[in-house]
């Protein structure tokens, strides 16, 4: 089983790597047959045959990895055929939909999950679709049917080199389509009649009212959307993000408190003969199962929730039918039937971090004789346990989000003794203590968590307290990763006089995979390279070579996200940059410069260039001037100085970057009178360039004949989101870049664009080609 297990997962694993299942349908399901076949006769061969048990078991790796294959291509296959094709997409629809999803509420519009349950178009019924609803107040809630008409739009978000990857998450959570509803066709079909939404809407609304309402959502039913962005940076910071999400450790401790009250009062009903007939041990393990498969419908069966029911289930399982390695066995059926259930789990960062944190406790625990159970041997084990659980998870931290924090570790130890014992409990105590009118525990609780964050932040900002120590940003190759992660896990094995060598190796060997990328770094020569981050409906572009960072505008910004935290700064780690030279802002627009605070609270920038709108300390975008560095000169050509009114848009800072014989010009969003202004300049000829960035995206209130003439670019670049609301590029313009043979590139088609100066190469990140991500397409 646990051979077999093990190489099922590395079949599933396998959708990490196929680079597109595009295939016709008759030979996919060949292929899938023929495999699923082979995969089947093994496996049950391997079981049947009285073989040697080393052949049997290599048999079973073989069988697994085949059936893992079949498995999660098939559910990727059937995800993808469900979801909404082109042809009714970009139209409108009138549905009866179900809202399956808590709405997340924002100043500008309303967001929710809501699945079909009747449309004009018969490929629509049962489709699950995430919706926005652009109004101020949202008057959906859970569990609702409402007839609307909605305007669909396909799966698509933006692709760079490192960040949030909307495509791959709608793929993994089974979203089949997005959209907006239109305000004037909206009507309220029935109220919500399933009791698991009930509760969980009147649970989400009786907490809204507390200072901290987002923070007990999370706990109790799972919606995270009201916790405030410092909130969720600060608990980043310190390494606690994990507790306000329900997870494993959610479901362990609330199983774990029910398992000992159950025990406790089962065993006071002895005198009822009850305890003989069914003993209090298994009563309250079946008891614990009872009270998370609870919790777990108070999250509304969120897959890791789900994830975690079944790994308790699984191990009280196993201790019901006493079998001697109960946890082991608990774990890997656990996680044979999560791979069964939910085979798209594999893509999940959450689904490795519960998996290896778990094995790593028990090899810590498991298997080792017993020592002195004094307190302070609980409290060396806790320490312990921190300490290995933050190395390792550190590796998988470090391969999706770029960063892992050690300042968590020392955090954890005091909050994970007391956020279990006392604050998780108090917490549900407290909510069925408000439920029969008794409102104040919860009141108190609120007013504590708020002079924790109040005293957490004073904390963090303190100029004696420096956290940057303890928080690593950093791009680890995948290779490296693995034999780094192999070591750390010999390290927590049982085997004193075998392991030594073992770490000693994979330690010299990471070591000089390290040193090696490191080496080849400095001796790389400093040549430029130009980023232009695909931010959706927004600009960002970064120059930057092995020792400076030019950013040019940050992006949006919005409630809950930005393209700061999504795409730039992740893609900064994975690029090695640790401080940015000059940060210029073209104007004070939200998607040019939405993102600078969150930018300037992330990492160091020495030199602003930003015109009065800006309050901060900075430079004027000032016309004319010149910067010179090793290789490449940045121009000014237009800003507030020379605008031609006082319009935000024309008021962009025009940025030209040069390296050697090859030019980009950056015109932010000046419009067709500033473009004019520009035109007809005596140094006009400054104004020709290889590259233009479509001056205000490719709106029609901007390039003009006359400006897009005197540029000559050999390709224009729309900076869009590629399924706007906004027809952009607009078709006028499009015309007019074609009339002149501009080749065009559309960074919501291609993604994020990197431009090599010098060999003239642009690389297309969207090429790079996984089973969720739309194909490049043409402008």
């Amino acid at each position: 089983m646990f051979a077999w297990t093990l190489a099922f997962l590395a079949g599933c694993c396998s959708i990490l790597f196929i680079p597109s299942l595009s295939f016709d349908v008759i030979i996919f399901s060949t292929l899938i047959v023929v495999l699923a076949v082979l995969g089947l006769s093994i496996t049950v061969f391997s079981i049947l045959s009285d073989r040697p048990s080393a052949f049997k078991t290599k048999l079973l790796t073989l069988g697994g990895l085949c059936l893992g294959i079949v498995w999660t291509s098939s559910n990727a296959y059937w995800q993808l055929q469900r979801q909404i094709p082109e042809p009714l997409n970009n139209q409108a629809h009138i549905i009866d939909a179900e809202v399956v999803g808590l709405p997340a509420i924002y100043p500008e519009y309303c967001q929710f999950t809501a699945q079909i349950q009747q449309a004009n178009e018969v490929t629509l019924l049962g489709r699950v679709l995430r919706l926005k609803f652009y109004q101020s107040e949202c008057p959906f809630e859970l569990g609702e049917v409402w007839q609307m008409q909605v305007k669909l739009k396909p799966i698509h978000g933006p692709v760079n080199m490192a960040g949030f990857d909307l495509e791959r998450f709608y793929f993994e959570q089974g979203i089949d389509g997005r959209g907006y509803v239109r305000e004037d066709f909206l009507e309220l079909k029935s109220q919500a009649s399933n009791p698991i939404h009930q509760f969980r809407q009147t649970t989400h609304d009786r907490l809204s009212h507390l200072n901290n309402a987002g923070i007990f959502q999370a706990l109790l039913i799972g919606e995270k959307s009201s916790i405030t962005h410092s909130q969720q940076e600060l608990l980043q910071k310190l390494g606690l993000s994990h507790l306000i999400a329900i997870s494993g450790l959610h479901i362990s401790i609330i199983a774990g408190v029910s398992f000992w009250l159950i025990n406790l009062l089962w065993g006071r009903v002895s005198i009822l003969h009850l305890a003989i007939k069914w003993p209090p041990f298994q009563v309250s393990l079946i008891g614990s199962c009872l009270v998370a498969l609870l919790y777990c419908a108070m999250a509304d069966f969120a897959i890791p929730t789900v994830r975690a029911l079944i790994m308790w289930c699984a191990v009280v399982f196993a201790l019901l039918m006493q079998r001697r390695g109960a946890f082991y066995d608990g774990l890997i059926w656990s996680l044979a039937l999560t791979l069964l259930l939910f085979p798209l789990s594999v893509l999940s960062a959450s689904f490795w971090m519960t998996f290896i944190a778990i094995v790593v406790i028990s090899l810590l625990l498991m298997g080792r004789s017993q020592q002195a159970n004094n307190w302070r041997h609980k409290l060396q084990l806790l320490f312990k346990l921190q300490v290995a659980i933050t190395l390792t998870l550190a590796i998988p931290s470090l391969i999706y989000f770029q960063q892992a924090s050690f300042l968590g570790m020392a955090v954890n130890i005091i909050m994970i003794p007391l956020f279990s014992i006392i604050l998780l409990p108090a917490i549900f105590l407290s909510f069925i203590l408000s439920l029969i009118g008794a409102a104040w525990p919860l009141e108190q609780l609120d007013t504590l968590i708020s002079l924790f964050f109040t005293h957490a932040e004073q904390l963090m900002n303190a100029s004696y307290f420096d956290a940057s120590f303890a928080i690593v940003n950093a791009t680890i190759p995948k290779l490296t990763a693995i034999v780094l992660f192999a070591a750390l896990l010999i390290c927590w094995l049982p085997l004193s006089s075998i392991k030594r060598p073992l770490v000693i190796s994979a330690l010299v060997l990471s070591s000089i995979m390290m040193l090696g990328q490191k080496l080849d770094q400095h001796l790389s020569d400093n040549r430029w390279s130009i980023e232009i981050f695909d931010v959706g409906h927004g600009l960002s572009v970064l120059l930057h070579n092995n020792q400076q960072a030019i950013l040019y505008d940050t992006g949006y910004a919005s409630p809950g996200s930005s393209a700061v935290s999504s795409y730039i700064l992740p893609s900064l780690k994975a690029l090695g940059i640790t401080e940015i030279n000059t940060l210029v802002l073209s104007h004070k627009d939200n998607d040019h410069a939405g993102g600078v605070n969150e930018l300037l609270d992330n990492i160091p920038i020495n030199k602003i260039i930003a015109d009065s709108w800006y309050d901060n300390p900075s430079q004027p975008c000032k016309v004319w001037q010149v910067i010179e560095l090793e290789g490449a000169t940045l121009e000014f050509f237009y800003g507030e100085d020379n605008a031609v009114s006082d319009k935000p848009n024309n008021q962009s800072c025009v940025v030209k970057i040069t390296i050697d014989d090859f030019s980009i010009l950056i015109p932010g969003d000046i419009e067709k009178d500033a473009e004019y202004l520009l035109a007809s300049s005596e140094d006009y000829e400054k104004l020709k360039a290889d590259i233009l960035i479509a001056p205000h995206h490719g709106s029609k209130t901007s390039s003009i004949y006359p400006f897009i003439k005197r540029v000559d670019p050999d390709i224009v670049i729309y900076t869009s989101e590629l399924y706007s609301r906004y027809p952009i590029p607009h078709p006028s313009v499009y015309k007019r870049y074609q009339e002149f043979n501009i080749k065009a590139e559309h960074s919501g088609c291609a993604g994020q664009i990197t431009i090599n100066p010098y060999e003239r190469i642009i690389k297309r990140w969207r090429e790079e080609q996984r089973v969720w991500r739309k194909e490049v397409c043409e402008v």
